[in-house]
């Protein structure tokens, strides 16, 4: 029997967001070895996570009593020693070269947050499917999403106050920090500054973990019709948030969640980035991301190469605005196209017309090389 146990970060666990890093490479892991995948046991959550999931309170026994047997534990070293960003691709040749895939019987575990979001891409649709398929999950993405006019931009605001954040003193450097208050006020002028360029084409919807005077003044501003679902919301939420055409995010692994699963752009803050020779990362304050080579490295050496005001301007996953700043231009860019693209007339799926010169070899040519010129 082959056995893949994916570890809750804790004794007694972490928030949803956390513990999708281990339970997509738990995924990952099983599917390479061909094994079983166990955990990451919910039964011991103060945050009761198995209920949203329908696992039992006891889950944690197994997962407990498999570590405790004889195994072989996939660590962070053997990810950066195998050299390869995919987590499948890392612990297969590790597997190689313990002769795993030779045995019939063994049991692998896999845990940790490293190797972040780029190492588990492919775990996506696994990650999906389980927020999906959690309680209550179809029934409040429904809900949400029926109220909502398909033909506008839908954004979806992330505001965080409750749990281990903290609200950092006057002066205080929010730069590389996680679990931080952003102010309200950030959120605000995000909002304002999409309604001056966008106007009623833009509609919001806020998700927070606890309300508040900030949060109570965002949903009066921008969504006063706005209504608190009845159900278990933790994994509807993140559905609805990744489904956004844009994610104003907080400094949460949440956000960071919905926006890996998203394929669609999303809003930073500003002063939380970390900023090396005029480039803005996520990361960088990562001891492995400041080696040369290291993938923020190599995207800071290639971005470096792009003219402001160019095509590449408005392609961007991941923006910034600073407190009181402009809207990013090239996401505006981005937004307006997204929302042309949402007109029903454009799909032929949907009863749209297409023109027939699009078809045509030569004026199509011709107008692609107008626009590049």
């Amino acid at each position: 029997m082959r056995y893949v146990v994916a570890r809750r970060l804790s004794r007694r666990g972490e928030g949803l967001g956390n513990e999708m890093l281990p339970w997509a490479k738990g995924m990952i892991a099983s599917q390479v070895l061909n094994a079983t995948l166990i955990g990451p046991s919910w039964g011991l959550n103060k945050r009761r996570y198995h209920r949203n999931f329908q696992t039992s309170r006891l889950d944690f026994l197994l997962e407990d009593t498999l570590v405790r047997l004889p195994h072989y534990c996939f660590t962070g070293r053997d990810y950066i020693e195998s050299g390869e960003v995919d987590f499948g691709a890392a612990i297969q040749s590790w597997a190689i070269r313990h002769g795993l895939l030779r045995k019939k019987h063994f049991i692998v575990t896999v845990d940790g947050m490293y190797g972040g979001y780029a190492a588990i891409h492919n775990a996506r649709p696994f990650l999906w499917a389980k927020l999906l398929n959690s309680r209550d999950a179809i029934s409040n993405v429904y809900q949400i999403a029926s109220r909502l006019d398909r033909r506008k931009l839908f954004v979806a605001v992330h505001m965080r106050f409750g749990g281990d954040f903290t609200k950092l003193n006057e002066g205080q450097s929010a730069r590389g920090q996680f679990n931080i208050f952003i102010p309200g006020e950030w959120y605000l002028r995000a909002c304002q500054a999409l309604v001056e360029e966008l106007g009623d084409s833009v509609q919001f919807h806020f998700f927070t973990d606890r309300g508040g005077p900030e949060f109570d003044e965002a949903v009066r501003r921008f969504n006063p019709g706005q209504v608190r679902q009845p159900g278990l919301t933790e994994c509807s939420d993140l559905v609805l948030m990744a489904q956004a055409d844009l994610r104003i995010c907080s400094i949460s692994s949440y956000s960071l969640v919905a926006s890996f699963l998203s394929d669609g752009p999303y809003l930073w803050y500003e002063p939380q980035l970390t900023q090396i020779d005029g480039m803005y990362s996520l990361w960088g304050m990562e001891k492995q991301q400041r080696l040369k080579g290291s993938l923020t490295d190599l995207s800071a050496t290639r971005v470096r190469e792009i003219e402001p005001g160019s095509l590449w301007e408005s392609e961007f996953r991941g923006y910034a605005m600073q407190i009181g700043g402009t809207f990013p231009v090239g996401l505006l860019t981005q937004l307006r196209r997204r929302l042309l693209a949402k007109n029903p007339m454009a799909n032929l799926l949907e009863y749209g017309s297409l023109p027939s010169w699009t078809c045509e070899p030569q004026l199509s040519e011709l107008r692609r090389r107008n626009s590049t010129t």
